[in-house]
């Protein structure tokens, strides 16, 4: 399945997300299901079909981590799953752990936040950097990227629960 061609887009990984969604729409507006109520159980089924790959081609290309890991599946590169054909670096999983160490050591919201600043900045440049790599076609960098990337979005995930439950104290 190649989300960008369901919805009518153009591959890549800057996205903008309102012509996304839009696309989203009017292909959702021809397939929708309730369209094909009274037509025969073939004409259904495939229109059923059709709208659930859109709706699988919306949720891939929503967010830029599904986005970078869509493109690199149409390259053959799996990152982010169980069956992963690209593996962290070394320097990524110890860079990972660092910054669950500090997540964990922050004890108020002034040393949460001392954490959340470059982890906040390494997640602006790691996209700058997918951008660059898919556009440079160099698919071994963009999983590593992407990688960091996915782990850069827990970290930050995780920040957020931890500020919830500093605020709370």
């Amino acid at each position: 399945m190649n989300p960008f061609s369901i919805l009518g887009l153009t591959p890549g990984f800057d996205m903008d997300l309102q012509a996304l969604e839009t696309s989203y729409f009017k292909e959702q507006r021809l397939y929708h299901p309730d369209r094909f109520i009274g037509k025969p159980p073939a004409e259904r089924n495939a229109a059923l079909q059709k709208s659930a790959d859109i709706n699988e081609a919306f949720k891939a290309l929503k967010t830029s981590l599904t986005r970078a890991q869509t493109l690199l599946a149409m390259e053959g590169v799996i990152v982010g799953t169980d069956k992963d054909t690209a593996k962290p670096s070394s320097s990524l999983l110890m860079e990972t752990l660092e910054w669950r160490e500090s997540i964990d050591e922050a004890a108020t919201l002034g040393a949460l936040k001392t954490v959340e600043i470059p982890i906040d900045a390494a997640h602006s440049h790691c996209l700058s950097q997918i951008s660059a790599l898919y556009a440079e076609a160099n698919w071994p960098e963009m999983a590593q990227a992407t990688l960091r990337l996915g782990y850069l979005e827990k970290a930050l995930e995780a920040i957020g629960q931890k500020k919830k439950r500093l605020e709370k104290q």
